[in-house]
């Protein structure tokens, strides 16, 4: 899924900024590395980000500049490369605390003031502080925040308020996107582009709850799909009777919904790396329901026991 450039790219920008934060806060470094290498489950915390089913922050700004019919500029990919992962880890940070399954978190509050500052600053050699592209950065940013504390609030959720709240957590990608528009003169394919960030950032956000509905009902954790088995579900029915039953059937079916506008934006937007992207993942996505309907149908008989 990851060009080779950019996935040198990438692992380059984990390098600079382990390599920044223990020259810049050597106590800070101290412990965010070890905290990066958890999240990764490795020693190798850019294999997170290119993990075939992580949401392609990295990947957007590269879609773009191809779309353009040009070879991407790798100075400026590497830059915003290096600022997405700062974002993301600003952003991790915080979701882990509000989430309530914290562990080391609170201790690495301080390091927000990096991570921000990482992530920021990068944009500053490539638009001065009148252009346009700084109030789409401040706007799309605090919707980031805004949209985190409103799905956090929620306790039920439905089609529209997952739209507009839920599938919204992942907007700031839409800000290395419209780097890439202004710096080629190309405002114009800046809202298609957010268009693209909103759905693929819907449907990611399905999934993730699609597959971990069991986890989430057991942390209490409100959901899109944990909603709908409330109102779907029949009366006195258990969740796990309706997800085995047709709950799971009408959640591929709506992920299934979500992927065929995706592609038609993909190819609106003449991006081939876009269209083998979601190809992929759609190919994935089948796997993964295949893999799980013997499990689910068993599930089903043995509810039917009880």
């Amino acid at each position: 899924m990851y060009p080779q450039h950019l996935s040198q790219i990438i692992t380059q920008a984990v390098t600079r900024l382990q390599t920044e934060i223990h020259r810049a806060a050597p106590v800070m470094a101290a412990q965010v590395v070890p905290w990066l290498e958890s999240l990764a489950g490795s020693a190798r915390p850019e294999d997170y980000f290119k993990h075939p089913l992580a949401f392609p922050a990295l990947l957007l700004p590269w879609w773009v500049e191809q779309s353009l019919g040009r070879q991407p500029d790798l100075a400026l990919q590497a830059d915003l490369a290096y600022s997405t992962i700062n974002g993301y880890y600003y952003i991790r940070l915080i979701d882990n605390l509000m989430d309530g399954h914290a562990t080391v978190e609170r201790d690495l509050l301080p390091a927000l003031n990096f991570f921000h500052t990482q992530f920021q600053s990068a944009y500053l050699p490539y638009f001065p502080a009148d252009h346009p592209f700084w109030p789409y950065f401040t706007a799309t940013w605090i919707r980031s925040g805004e949209a985190a504390m409103e799905d956090a609030a929620l306790t039920d959720i439905d089609e529209a308020t997952f739209t507009r709240v839920a599938a919204q957590k992942v907007c700031a990608a839409k800000i290395p996107a419209a780097a890439i528009a202004y710096r080629h003169h190309r405002a114009d394919l800046i809202e298609p582009w957010a268009e693209v960030v909103d759905l693929l950032g819907g449907w990611h956000q399905f999934l993730n709850d699609l597959f971990d509905w069991h986890k989430d009902l057991s942390r209490q954790t409100t959901t899109y799909f944990l909603s709908e088995a409330e109102r779907r579900r029949n009366p006195d029915e258990l969740v796990v009777s309706w997800v085995a039953r047709e709950g799971f059937a009408w959640g591929i079916d709506q992920a299934q919904e979500w992927m065929s506008r995706l592609k038609a934006k993909a190819e609106a937007l003449d991006s081939p790396d876009l269209l083998a992207y979601l190809t992929t993942r759609e190919s994935i996505l089948l796997a993964q329901q295949e893999k799980l309907a013997s499990g689910l149908q068993s599930l089903a008989k043995l509810v039917k026991l009880e």
